[in-house]
């Protein structure tokens, strides 16, 4: 077993010159040495591009990366599947340009993983940090730092099915178990709750109780957009990827796991007037369980289409 294996990082820009420079310095400082970066400016409109060019001119940098700046923007998984093709590493990060790590993410995550070879990958705790300054962790911790909750590792498919139970911006993936499962699928808009229960189906997930990254959360941020009033762009993702656990699906304790997705996201697409997708999610709910609570009334919402986006926004904002 090599002790200290390569560990590639693609760092993946798009209009975030206010926050690049950080997400950079963040691996740079890496307690963790033996590390290669690739950062790939996915045809920002902004500044991005410069920012990232100043900062290598102005830093020493202690291990090799590759940069590349794309004139045009290409989608999301399938950028980050033409960066991964070069990766050399054993060990495989997928840091947003807003993001950042914490300078021991690397060096815990890679120990858990050799201790549990095999696993797909290992995930640990993120700061969420708003942009009113408001700061919280995604486990619940006391005001020492302790965790208050228990954590499940291991075969968590049902869990990660069911709901959002981990941080995907903390995952450090297995690379070799990343490429034979093909990467991430360049037909759905974003990326990692396909990619969760893909693995997670087949393999064991680790946990490591630190704060691996720091997450902004912002109104550009592309997960903000998950419930976009009349047009989301990721919601018709996520009723394929639903569509995929269905037929993944091996009992009906896991039916049940999705049932209670679906029924959640019908809900989220109706309360934002994204009824075209919302009508896949009920169709789905009535494949599963034609008798679920609440299917009879989406039904009904659908049907006359009651569009109460404004208020849901306005909740969501406050």
């Amino acid at each position: 077993m090599v002790t200290n294996p390569l560990v590639t990082i693609i760092l993946t820009s798009y209009n975030q010159d206010l926050f690049v420079k950080d997400a950079l310095e963040s691996v740079r400082v890496q307690d963790y040495t033996n590390i290669e970066l690739i950062v790939v400016d996915n045809g920002s409109l902004d500044n991005s591009p410069a920012v990232i060019k100043y900062w290598f001119e102005k830093n020493i940098i202690n291990f090799p990366y590759t940069c590349i700046f794309r004139e045009k923007p290409l989608p999301y998984c399938k950028s980050f599947n033409s960066a991964f093709s070069s990766a050399r590493g054993k060990y495989l990060i997928d840091l947003s340009g807003d993001d950042m790590l914490s300078r021991d993410h690397i060096s815990l995550s890679v120990a858990k993983l050799q201790d549990y070879l095999g696993s797909a990958c290992c995930f640990s705790d993120v700061l969420l940090v708003e942009k009113s300054g408001r700061k919280r962790t995604f486990y619940k911790r006391s005001p020492s730092g302790k965790l208050k909750q228990k954590v499940r590792m291991g075969d968590i498919y049902k869990d990660i099915v069911k709901k959002y139970v981990l941080p995907s911006a903390s995952l450090v993936f297995d690379a070799d178990i990343f490429r034979k499962e093909g990467g991430y699928d360049e037909e759905l808009v974003y990326e990692d709750f396909d990619i969760m229960v893909r693995l997670a189906r087949e393999y064991q997930f680790v946990f490591t109780n630190h704060i691996g990254v720091k997450k902004r959360i912002h109104p550009k941020s592309f997960s903000a957009s998950q419930y976009k009033a009349k047009n989301s762009e990721m919601l018709p993702s996520t009723l394929k990827v639903c569509q995929k656990i269905h037929k993944m699906n091996r009992s009906s304790k896991e039916k049940r796991a999705l049932l209670f997705r679906v029924m959640h996201e019908a809900k989220h697409a109706l309360w934002s007037a994204n009824f075209d997708v919302a009508k896949g999610f009920i169709d789905l709910a009535e494949e599963l369980n034609p008798k679920a609570a609440k299917l009879n009334w989406y039904k009904k919402w659908l049907k006359y289409r009651w569009d109460f986006s404004g208020l849901y926004l306005f909740l969501k904002k406050n």
